[in-house]
């Protein structure tokens, strides 16, 4: 997948980690090891890079909750890549149902933690729905989270998943400390700039990257305004790369 590179002699990433936001809730991960991490693949949402359904590779899929536009799609990138599909219990049912390979799928809880390829995933809290859409039903698809993503060098960083702001992420932070986040900032479904720079302050990454904004117009929350909420005392960098672009 062909991509402009951001933040390209800053020193954002020191490792050779490279992030790039495709979009909404999608990341693709690409790890010091060369190992490659989608989150929440939904790779046909209106702010996706035009090449973003080429997935010519991925080792690991991590779907945060039972939502559309966070499943996305999944199943088609499990079926031809072979990839670990890391979720929560009950999308993991959802996801075999669709065909995914059991012996792929990888279902936890809050709080349980799993390692492939060298890479630990742990499930954390996120306040927000999960329900799956299933032709003309909604079924259960447990409970939403975030993930903490450790990786082969110990850099670690958070997904906060779809959520409104919860207190508990000073114990994230104190558990984990994670040096990047994925913070959702759209508003209307989850927490907005306000509710996110309060995030910020509770994290203390060095850096963040907005997400869950600009898809629809409801989701009105912009980089801008949560830059302007954060207080100065507060040394985390707000990275807002445009969808396609890789910080590195």
């Amino acid at each position: 997948m062909e991509a402009k590179t951001v933040a390209k002699g800053t020193a954002m990433f020191k490792n050779g980690l490279k992030l790039q936001w495709l979009g909404h809730a999608a990341f693709k991960i690409t790890t010091p090891g060369g190992k490659v991490i989608y989150i929440d693949p939904w790779l046909d949402n209106p702010s996706a890079p035009q090449d973003a359904k080429q997935v010519d590779r991925a080792d690991i899929i991590i779907v945060t909750h039972g939502h559309f536009d966070h499943i996305g799609n999944t199943v088609d990138i499990a079926k031809s890549t072979n990839a670990k599909v890391i979720s929560n219990f009950e999308v993991s049912l959802f996801l075999k149902s669709k065909g995914v390979p059991e012996n792929n799928l990888i279902g936890i809880n809050t709080s349980g933690s799993v390692e492939v390829e060298g890479i630990k995933m742990t499930m954390v809290y996120a306040d927000h729905s999960s329900g799956i859409t299933d032709g003309d039903l909604v079924i259960n698809g447990g409970t939403a989270a975030g993930f903490v993503i450790r990786l082969e060098n110990g850099y670690t960083l958070y997904d906060t998943g779809d959520t409104g702001i919860f207190s508990d992420m000073r114990l994230i932070a104190k558990l984990y400390k994670p040096r990047t986040v994925m913070l959702c900032i759209g508003g209307f479904y989850t927490m907005g700039p306000f509710e996110a720079a309060e995030a910020v302050k509770m994290l203390k990454p060095n850096v963040v990257v907005p997400m869950h904004y600009g898809t629809f117009p409801i989701l009105s929350g912009t980089p801008e305004a949560l830059r302007k909420l954060i207080p100065r005392s507060v040394k985390t960098k707000v990275a807002a790369p445009k969808p396609g672009e890789i910080l590195e």
